[in-house]
């Protein structure tokens, strides 16, 4: 799949060398303009993790300086919920279907 954010096409794909069980699930990486996300993950941790490095890469390429910890890992979440419960509001399905 690939996305575009702010102008940069990013490629998202699945990696069998991130293991959930080490709590790398996902990565971002600016200088490939690519997105990780472990195969292991079921359809809504695949879609939780990918709005996280999406707001990653938005992080990075605005040069947001939000927290890591405190303010990305809460924002992914809340952004999860909100698509998930109001799917109407903006016909989503989930990202991967």
């Amino acid at each position: 799949m690939m996305l575009k954010i702010a102008g940069y096409f990013i490629q998202v794909e699945e990696d069998a060398n991130l293991l959930a069980n080490q709590s790398r699930i996902g990565e971002y990486s600016p200088y490939e303009q690519k997105i990780r996300l472990s195969n292991n993950l079921n359809g809504q941790q695949k879609d939780e993790t990918l709005i996280h490095e999406i707001l990653e890469a938005i992080n990075d390429i605005y040069e947001l300086g939000l927290d890591h910890n405190e303010q990305l890992c809460k924002l992914s979440v809340a952004i999860h919920q909100i698509l998930t419960d109001n799917k109407h509001l903006l016909n989503v399905s989930g990202f991967y279907g």
